[in-house]
């Protein structure tokens, strides 16, 4: 195991749920999909699941599964696996005992500080956030971040990838594929910097997400693309969106029957078509404003619904993603730090492996450059603190608290020298006397959020593909776009 993902093992995680209450969810979940079902606008994805033995509408998109069947393709998914880097330095193994944190994938404004207000985001925004992420030494997966404004819709995608995959070396995810030629053009590209598809299936470089669309329907050319993701092992982040109230109960309990049915649905549709494909259980469920019905992300609901993910994936024994982070704050900053630290504190606790939506406020939407930084050092908090502590003979210090004895210091021992090496140092608050902060020029984290990002921009330089792979990256971005 790289040493990489070892700083993200963290102590055991605690359950919310008793094993009753997980199972009263998934015997809800199993009966709306026998009686109820899922509307699947995908062919392909309907002649799989009634050749497994689905109970398809005739003439219809509707689909309901019986629960031994349910269950038969949902035991063919694997219950580890390694989420995999350009190199192997930058595994991670999802064995259930980590806290991996992944940046955010659907901005399509920019936070800019010295106007205090938005632009559009452009493609040079992708290059800059995946140089900053490969840097960061606690994040661990990169998205693109935004869409790209100025690159032609048919190939924005796959633009945002290849500079992604020129820009980092560790895992990438997709998130906004649309169709399955986006889906077979990201495949090809993976391949390309792995070596080959066989590669590509044996060590999974780029993940994706399938969003489900709540309550119980999944969109056809999203489903198509699921299946290319699937033939080629392409891990799955399945993920439900399902707000309480809205297009979910407005009960938590409720909003997870709905979650976990899509859930168990979309397995079962990967599982017909690919057998042994890699599905993750994930879900950014969401409560609502009870005045306006806006979405809230980061609010109480919406950290115990993520809870409740997690809880469920543990039933099943799959890996788990959540949307940890997301806060509705307009702008970055203080609400989205504070929602943002308490979320990902409730995900670690409860045991969310992948976290995703390291620095994007406003529902996901707004790319902030200081945000990404203020999230990264909440990550790292976190993790020292779900870390926990040994207790030890060497830790216990008995013999040295007999040797300092009664008011004396600890300052000069070798045992206190040791362990500070391991104290977490904050990257942004400064820690130093009121007098030498105002001497520093009374800096804010924002300020130096925003000149930390400019420092990594200008002294990291990731390291680069090879000239032949990123020759044949475009070649695979121009094809697609001659489609």
């Amino acid at each position: 195991m790289s040493a990489f993902s070892e700083r993200f093992r963290i102590r055991k995680p605690v359950d919310l749920l008793s094993e009753k209450e997980r199972k009263a969810i998934h015997e809800g979940a199993l009966e709306v999909l026998e009686t109820t079902g899922v509307r699947i606008h995908s062919p392909a994805a309907r002649k799989d699941l009634k050749a497994a033995g689905a109970i398809v509408e005739e003439g219809g998109p509707d689909v309901r599964f019986p629960p031994d069947l349910v269950m038969e393709l949902v035991g063919r998914a694997p219950r580890e696996l390694t989420l995999a880097g350009r190199t192997k330095e930058f595994d991670l193994p999802m064995t259930g005992d980590h806290f991996y944190t992944t940046m955010d994938g659907c901005g399509v404004h920019v936070w800019e500080a010295e106007t205090n207000g938005r632009r559009a985001s452009v493609l040079e925004d992708i290059r800059r956030t995946a140089v900053i992420g490969d840097w960061l030494p606690y994040l661990s997966i990169y998205e693109p971040m935004v869409v790209a404004h100025d690159v032609p819709e048919k190939v924005h995608v796959a633009m945002g990838m290849k500079v992604a995959m020129e820009n980092t070396k560790k895992h990438i995810l997709s998130e906004s594929t649309t169709n399955a030629a986006e889906a077979r053009a990201q495949v090809d590209m993976a391949a390309s910097v792995m070596g080959s598809v066989e590669e590509l299936r044996k060590r999974h470089y780029i993940s994706a997400m399938l969003c489900t669309i709540s309550p119980l329907s999944l969109d056809g050319n999203a489903s198509d693309a699921a299946l290319v993701w699937a033939e080629n092992h392409v891990p799955v982040h399945i993920t439900g969106m399902a707000q309480a109230g809205v297009s979910g109960p407005a009960s938590l309990a409720g909003d997870l029957v709905v979650n976990h049915g899509e859930t168990l649905a979309v397995v079962c549709m990967l599982e017909a078509h690919e057998p042994g494909a890699p599905a993750i259980y994930g879900s950014v469920l969401s409560g609502m404003d009870p005045k306006t019905g806006a979405y809230m992300g980061s609010s109480p609901e919406s950290d115990l619904l993520a809870v409740g993910s997690i809880e469920m994936a543990k039933y099943l024994g799959l890996p788990d993603s959540v949307g940890g982070f997301g806060s509705t704050a307009k702008i970055p900053g203080v609400q989205a730090s504070l929602e943002h630290a308490m979320a990902a504190m409730v995900c670690a606790n409860y045991g969310g492996e992948v976290v995703n939506g390291l620095g994007e406020p406003a529902g996901s939407t707004l790319l902030s450059y200081e945000q990404i930084l203020l999230d990264h050092e909440i990550t790292a908090m976190v993790i020292k603190i779900y870390q926990g502590f040994r207790v030890d003979e060497d830790e216990l210090a008995v013999d040295l608290i007999e040797k300092v004895g009664i008011g004396g210091s600890y300052l000069a021992q070798r045992h206190t020298l040791d362990r500070m090496r391991g104290i977490f140092v904050p990257m942004l608050w400064d820690t130093s006397p009121y007098d030498s902060w105002v001497a520093k020029g009374k800096k804010d984290p924002m300020t130096v959020a925003r000149e930390k990002t400019e420092w990594i921009l200008g002294n990291h330089q990731p390291e680069p593909l090879s000239k032949a792979t990123v020759q044949a990256l475009d070649g695979i971005v121009h094809k697609l776009g001659k489609t």
